[in-house]
């Protein structure tokens, strides 16, 4: 029972400040000049030259959460970090600090093969990509009842709290076409086959306290997964989650599915470009080789006192307590159920305006809005960018972002000089930082500096990007708008 808030709060604090994913692309990199990688934000755009990779193409990390660090930790007069769960942090103050729902989401793609083409005024992309997109959603109450106990409330409901997870392999094909240079249209094909996906979900978990001391638990959940490689055995009839195992003798897919990209870009002027895309509309059905269902159940618990001083009567009823909680969470096999599960995937919408300085043409202003839905990923993005192609082989940008998650800066750079084009990007650079120094006592001095995280935002992704380009470059930056 000592350890359970620490480490409550040590997971949420990891993921929700430091976790290290985000799946959407480097959003700085829409406007800038050669990117090779722009077709995967929006079909219609193209690569100025052919080009290749080979393990080496655009791979990217990030994080995303509504929860900040500033949210859940302060620092002192002497700049000594403490938690939430402290009595200098006033109640109400945190509390509004904290949504309804809260989301930590930590995603990956990692690029395995890229080729592009010309032909004729057609550009043509297949690209293999690996893919994870996972997501954990906590309460409002369940950061009420940590703070507050039942001080203020004797009912909190924790339904939602969950986690999940899935990964899979992409396979995509796209195609885009100018036309005389005003107009751009373009689509990716995409095939997708599930490597693995598991949920574990509360869907019903409240509790309730009484004036007479009574505490009443009622929970209902479910656990599923699909792998062939995994092994997850059944102890009178229920999954023991302890045993999971994963089988190298059975390797095969999870699932099946599929999803589009649509892109278009217009020239409506020669100074002023509009451009709007969709990404990942599809889905994929998961085969569900393990199914559980914690079934709907209740467990009332009267603790006979407080009186610590006999402690063995105490301990025992707390074990004798968690001893029955455990059992609500317990999950009974129903792997033996047919039928898979179709799950969405979370899509995208942009839309972009560039307009081009005219005393300078090789100087752009942009602004891009990103939208995205889905279960745990809805929220909108603005953001404005500074472009600049100084010489024909270098390509800058700069870009700013303002919401509720906090302000942030973000840059990208592409050097693309004959045979070769390097990209490497970031779209979240923090404004301000808290120092997590002082709670780390082991960190040696000479890194004490590097230990600091967001303040006001949990937002972080980089990207790289290295592949080989050849054939006559397609794409005039000084023509492009004419």
């Amino acid at each position: 029972m000592k350890r359970t808030v620490p480490f409550l709060f040590s997971f949420l604090l990891l993921l929700s400040s430091v976790s290290p994913l985000r799946a959407q692309e480097l959003e700085t990199g829409y406007f800038l000049g050669g990117n090779p990688y722009a077709f995967r934000l929006n079909p219609a755009f193209q690569s100025e030259r052919n080009i290749v990779s080979i393990g080496l193409g655009q791979t990217g990390l990030g994080a995303w959460s509504n929860l900040g660090a500033s949210t859940l930790l302060y620092p002192d007069a002497n700049g000594y970090l403490y938690t939430f769960l402290n009595d200098r942090v006033d109640e109400q103050a945190f509390l509004r600090k904290i949504s309804r729902k809260n989301i930590l989401s930590a995603d990956a793609r990692v690029n395995l093969l890229t080729i592009g083409f010309w032909s004729k005024s057609s550009f043509m992309t297949l690209d293999f990509n690996v893919r994870s997109l996972n997501s954990g959603s906590v309460p409002y109450d369940l950061f009420d009842f940590l703070k507050g106990g039942t001080g203020n409330r004797s009912s909190f409901d924790f339904s939602g709290t969950g986690v999940r997870s899935k990964s899979f392999a992409e396979a995509a094909f796209g195609w885009s076409r100018n036309y005389d240079n005003v107009f751009n249209v373009g689509f990716r094909v995409k095939a997708l086959v599930g490597i693995a996906e598991a949920e574990a979900v509360m869907k019903n978990l409240t509790l309730a306290a009484s004036a007479e001391g009574r505490w009443s638990i009622r929970s209902e959940g479910y656990l599923n997964a699909s792998s062939p490689s995994f092994s997850l055995r059944s102890q009178d009839g229920y999954l023991d989650i302890a045993d999971l195992q994963i089988r190298d003798d059975h390797i095969g897919p999870a699932g099946f599915g599929g999803a589009i990209d649509l892109g278009v870009s217009w020239n409506v002027l020669p100074i002023l470009t509009l451009s709007a895309s969709v990404l990942d509309l599809g889905a994929i059905r998961w085969n569900r080789e393990i199914r559980g269902h914690s079934p709907e159940s209740s467990y009332e618990w009267a603790p006979s006192g407080d009186d610590r001083t006999e402690g063995g009567d105490w301990e025992a009823e707390i074990e004798e307590a968690a001893a029955r909680l455990e059992s609500l969470f317990r999950f009974r096999d129903e792997s033996g159920k047919a039928g898979g599960h179709m799950d969405m995937l979370p899509f995208q919408v942009l839309a972009g305006a560039e307009f081009r300085m005219p005393f300078y043409e090789r100087l752009t202003v942009g602004a891009l809005y990103t939208g995205r839905g889905g279960a745990c990923f809805a929220r909108n993005t603005g953001r404005f960018s500074l472009n600049w192609n100084p010489l024909n082989f270098l390509s800058l940008s700069t870009s700013a972002t303002l919401n509720r998650l906090g302000e942030s800066f973000g840059f990208a750079l592409n050097l693309h000089p004959a045979a070769l084009n390097l990209l490497i990007g970031c779209d979240y650079i923090p404004v301000h930082t808290i120092d997590m120094a002082p709670m780390i006592d082991s960190i040696p001095s000479s890194l004490r500096h590097f230990a600091a995280i967001p303040r006001d935002q949990a937002k972080f992704n980089l990207y790289l990007g290295l592949n080989l380009a050849f054939g006559k470059s397609r794409l005039d930056h000084a023509k492009r708008f004419k």
